[in-house]
């Protein structure tokens, strides 16, 4: 079946934000906090200052958690999940919200690196950046419209 771009961004949203209604709802008010506002941030910081930020709200916690149950025997998949569960609320929902924006850029772009890897990558352009920016404004809006509808206040 042949789907528009459109169609395939608002599919991607809708399945980041039932994802979310998994989290409770403290991580669903922080979630849907931040959505609304990642757009206006991206549009004065840039994408990569936008997500260096994000990433540093949950990053050193996760990497402590995950190395502790690793130490422990548990599998990658299984630390990984494991870690998150440690996190905060507010920590929960930075570190959804960067993943489901990195995922979008890697099943849309094809790509395989992590976003923040690929913005700081020598090969990359400023103009596909410029693209990639473009791009996932455009995600942010059917997120923030699905956020509004769906996840409690």
């Amino acid at each position: 079946m042949l789907r528009s771009l459109e169609q395939e961004r608002a599919n991607y949203a809708w399945r980041c934000i039932q994802e979310v209604k998994n989290f409770g709802t403290d991580v669903e008010n922080k979630y849907k906090s931040y959505v609304k506002s990642t757009s206006s941030y991206i549009q004065i910081n840039g994408l990569g200052n936008t997500l260096v930020f994000y990433k540093s709200k949950f990053e050193a916690d996760f990497k402590k958690y995950f190395e502790e149950l690793r130490k422990k025997g548990l599998d990658d998949e299984k630390a990984s999940e494991d870690a998150f569960k440690k996190l905060s609320n507010d920590k929960k929902a930075y570190k959804l919200l960067y993943d489901h924006l990195n995922g979008w850029f890697k099943e849309y772009f094809k790509e395989h690196k992590d976003i923040l890897n690929w913005i700081i990558d020598e090969n990359t352009s400023s103009i596909k950046v410029f693209q990639v920016t473009r791009e996932i404004i455009s995600l942010l809006n059917w997120m923030k419209r699905f956020a509004e509808a769906e996840l409690r206040d």
